[in-house]
Formats: structure tokens, C-alpha cells, sequence
């Protein structure tokens, strides 16, 4: 029966599309000639080899095999516990994030916390996250703050992920309103002083891991925009850079320091206007270049920060957060840095105010 299902929805290219829609009309479709065996080995294909949970089984099981029907066929068999696998709609609820245009990045993260939730589901409920109710989702997030010690954002986020899954996904309403009001502890960023910027890039000798730094200080740019930047966002002429799809899917123009601007040149000589402005030095299998990763910049600024003597533990994002604070104490006003980070609500640009130089601002003890 296995195979003869594998057959059915061979048009699925893969198996683990094959929904829980699929599993229950192929059932009802076989009821006559399929036995509790068949039951079992079609569950274990999908819980033990593809490592996928489907709430269809648990339908199936309590509908056809709690109490015998004279459609099935029941043998003895020891009951399987609950697999640790995916939710039975998790690719489904990719597919509809892909359509929605969120980035690469959020799919990942809200796929991973659904990932989460289902483990935790497994091992704690026995059973998958999608047949979770309102109390157990109210346990989870205890365990989130309990035992996972979770912060603000993070639970935040697991709220999104699961309030989309539920509520886009599985058209089941669930009741997040005991999440309202959630409190997050207030940290400000890490700023570098004028002097630690200049001695953090004086210790890098590789030139494009300098341009790299200096590039995404002067001009504020986030870890991804600068992987993503092409040689045609680069306007030589009027020292900008045209952000495209940033944060948000948002378009945005800011700047960049005529000091680098030799450097910079020298990375888009000999390029095509659509080519990454960095790449990494090895090439794919087709033997394409791609752009570098994330995690190769985090290393150089953590190598520089060793070499600088510099006891921050400052990350990619905090040289943004110290191009604004320098910005404002040199006089720019918050609306112009709003711009120039792209940010939705000029809210968010206020931080700045709290961590910038007094004494830059004018500002004199009293005493």
C-alpha cells in the first residue's frame, strides 16, 4: 500500500509533499483493502525515513482503529509514540511565506522556530504541533521564559511565527492576547569611538577586508546589504549608495566617505554592473563566484578588534550604530539619519541620542 500511495502522488515529485489532505483521500479512497499493517508502514515511512509528522495518522488511528470497524482489517501491533519530525503543514507554510516575499532570512527563522515548537511538542505533549490548543501553547511559552530563558525579541518572534502558522496555515483562531504587553529589557548598542574606528581599520591589511569595514561604517550600511551590494548601487560621482530591498523590501539612499572612495573603485574595475562588489575567493561548481558570507565579515572585525586592542564586544551591526551616533555629533539632524538608515518610525532613530558624546554636544558637568 505504501508503494501504491508513492504512486498515487508521484506528481508531488516529493514525498514530503505529499499533505495530510493527500494521506486521508487516499484512506478513504483504499478502506476496503488496507489492514493496520499497511497503517503502521506508511506512518513509519513518514515519521522514521522522511523524518515528517502528519496529523492525519493521529485521525486515522482514533477513527479506523480505536475501535474496529468492519472496513479495516486491525492486527496487533505495538503502538509507535509520537516522532520527532515536522509539522504537517510546515511545507505549506513555506511556500506561503515564499509568496509573501519575506526574505530568505525570516523563512529560515520562522521555519526553525516552528521546527521548535514541534521538537518541543513531541517530547513534551506527544504529539504534533499541529493539534496543539491554546493551553499547551501557553505551556510552550512558559518553557520559552522558563526554562529556554528567552528574550523579548525572541519570544516575539516564536508569537509571529506561530500566530501566521496557526491562523494562515491551519485556519485554527488562537487566543496570543496573554502575550500582550510583553516587556524587553532596554539595552543600548555598542558604539566605537572616532579613535577605536580608526585604529579597528589600521590593524586590517587584507584591503578588501578594510574597504569591507570602512565601507559599512561610513555609510551605515547592515551586515546583508553589504553582501548584497552590486557594483551599479556604487555612485562614484556623489559618493552614494542606492540600498535595494533593505530591511523591510524598502529602497533607500545613503552615503559614503570620499576616503574610501579610490578603494571602492578598485572592487568594481572589471565588473559588470549586475556583479556583487565582494565575493568570496573560491568559486561554486559551476565555477561562479558568489557573494561572501555573513560569518566571514563577522571574523574579520572580530580579528581586528583583538589586533586594535578594543575589549568591545562590538558586532557588524554596531559599526551602523556608530555611524549614526557620529552623525548626530556632528550636528545632522535625526530626521536626515532616519533617512540615511532607512528607519520606518523615527522612534527608533532616537536611541542615538542616549549614547552619543556629551561632551561632542556641548554638554558640561556643572561642577
Amino acid at each position: 500500500m505504501l508503494d501504491l500511495l508513492l504512486q498515487t502522488y508521484a506528481y508531488k515529485k516529493d514525498p514530503k509533499y505529499i499533505s495530510n489532505d493527500d494521506i486521508l483521500d487516499f484512506f478513504k479512497q483504499y478502506r476496503d483493502v488496507i489492514n493496520y499493517e499497511d497503517f503502521i508502514s506508511i506512518r513509519n515511512y513518514f515519521t522514521l525515513k522522511l523524518s515528517v509528522s502528519r496529523y492525519a495518522f493521529t485521525i486515522i488511528e482514533k477513527e479506523y482503529f480505536t475501535q474496529p470497524s468492519e472496513n479495516f482489517h486491525p492486527v496487533s501491533h505495538t503502538i509507535i509514540p509520537v516522532q520527532d519530525g515536522l509539522p504537517g503543514h510546515y511545507h505549506e507554510f513555506e511556500d506561503c511565506l515564499k509568496l509573501k516575499k519575506y526574505s530568505p532570512r525570516t523563512i529560515k527563522i520562522y521555519l526553525g522556530t516552528l521546527k521548535l515548537v514541534n521538537q518541543w511538542s513531541c517530547e513534551r505533549k506527544e504529539k504534533n504541533a499541529d493539534d496543539l490548543n491554546e493551553i499547551d501553547i501557553f505551556d510552550f511559552f512558559k518553557y520559552l521564559v522558563n526554562v529556554k530563558k528567552a528574550s523579548g525579541p525572541t519570544i516575539r518572534l516564536y508569537r509571529f511565527s506561530l500566530n501566521f502558522y496557526f491562523s494562515i496555515i491551519l485556519k485554527k483562531k488562537i487566543d496570543f492576547s496573554f502575550m500582550s504587553g510583553l516587556r524587553s529589557s532596554k539595552h543600548l548598542p555598542v558604539i566605537l569611538t572616532r579613535e577605536e574606528i580608526q585604529r579597528l581599520l589600521d590593524s586590517i591589511n587584507n584591503l578588501k577586508h578594510r574597504t569591507m569595514i570602512a565601507l559599512m561604517y561610513s555609510s551605515g550600511l547592515r551586515l546583508s546589504e553589504l553582501l548584497s551590494l552590486r557594483v551599479r548601487d556604487i555612485d562614484l560621482v556623489n559618493l552614494v549608495i542606492h540600498v535595494k530591498q533593505g530591511k523591510g523590501k524598502k529602497d533607500r539612499i545613503t552615503i559614503f566617505s570620499a576616503k574610501i572612495a579610490a578603494e571602492v573603485k578598485r572592487f568594481m574595475v572589471g565588473k559588470s554592473s549586475a556583479e556583487y562588489l565582494f565575493v568570496a575567493s573560491g568559486k561554486d561548481r559551476q565555477g561562479r563566484q558568489h557573494p561572501l558570507s555573513g560569518r566571514t565579515v563577522q571574523k574579520v572585525l572580530e580579528t581586528a578588534l583583538k589586533r586594535a586592542g578594543i575589549a568591545k564586544a562590538a558586532t557588524p551591526h554596531d559599526l551602523r550604530h556608530s555611524f549614526a551616533t557620529h552623525l548626530l555629533e556632528n550636528g545632522i539632524s535625526l530626521r536626515h539619519i532616519q533617512e540615511l538608515l532607512g528607519h520606518k518610525n523615527i522612534s527608533t532613530t532616537t536611541i542615538y541620542t542616549k549614547v552619543c558624546n556629551p561632551h561632542l554636544r556641548g554638554i558640561r558637568s556643572p561642577l
